[in-house]
């Protein structure tokens, strides 16, 4: 669990395409690449998991977590989407680099949209490294926004995004806002924005706590239609929807809970 804020911490901001790295030494796998490996898909009653047969102990976890991952995620999202999930788990480091490129090839994990259509990409070297736990964190995250991205406008912020995502991620776990966000302060006198540069752990803490904030006033329903209505437009990024969100009341509301 010491790990659990690290995987969403670490994170690349693009939007829909969100890559989890975990702060470990990547493990020592076999080479998948040869010939004693074959292309093998297991399934659940949810989705799918498409890799090498040398990487079956890996497949294996994950195909176990599939179906209530996206249970996790539909109790949730009470919305209409096809309530299922396609994974792969490339064979080699090529293989990886072509369906996500290269910036995102350290990535645990990424939902992609391709010619194939909407699908999560675990990296096996980084995905092995987790526990079920971490690994269940990751898929529900991904799974959220395979979930919403037909309903959801490509210049929706980061913020609302991501932290969404976030929110379902961690949504049931017990957690603490100071244990799933152990950066966060009350010193916050806007949104995030800085989801690339030095401040990108922060922000996407940040982010994070806005739902839980919401949800305190809200409710778990009142945060997914919060969501659902900001989301389909842009209109949050100029300003028009901020009074959605009360700055004030967030900072009061980190403050009372944090410190």
């Amino acid at each position: 669990m010491r790990h659990l804020r690290t995987l969403l911490a670490l994170t690349v901001a693009m939007t829909f395409v969100l890559g989890l790295s975990v702060a470990l030494r990547p493990v020592e796998l076999p080479p998948t690449a040869t010939r004693h490996c074959n292309e093998t898909v297991l399934t659940a009653a949810f989705g799918t998991v498409t890799s090498s047969s040398c990487d079956g102990e890996l497949a294996s976890r994950v195909v176990a977590l599939v179906d209530p991952s996206v249970r996790e995620v539909a109790d949730i999202l009470d919305i209409g989407w096809g309530r299922r999930v396609d994974i792969v788990v490339p064979a080699s480091e090529t293989e990886l680099v072509s369906l996500v490129g290269p910036a995102f090839a350290d990535m645990a994990g990424i939902a992609i949209r391709d010619g194939s259509g909407q699908r999560v990409v675990i990296n096996r070297v980084r995905a092995s490294a987790l526990s079920d736990v971490e690994l269940s964190v990751l898929l529900r995250h991904e799974i959220t926004h395979v979930a919403t991205r037909d309903l959801t406008s490509d210049s929706a912020p980061l913020w609302l995004v991501e932290g969404f995502a976030d929110w379902v991620a961690f949504h049931g776990m017990g957690l603490s806002l100071r244990q799933a966000a152990p950066l966060l302060t009350s010193d916050v006198s806007a949104l995030p924005v800085d989801f690339s540069g030095p401040g990108r752990d922060l922000a996407y803490q940040q982010a994070y706590s806005v739902m839980v904030y919401l949800e305190s006033g809200l409710g778990e329903r009142g945060v997914v239609d919060f969501f659902l209505r900001n989301a389909a437009t842009s209109a949050v990024d100029s300003g028009a929807g901020l009074g959605a969100v009360d700055v004030a009341g967030w900072r009061e509301f980190l403050r009372t809970s944090i410190g």
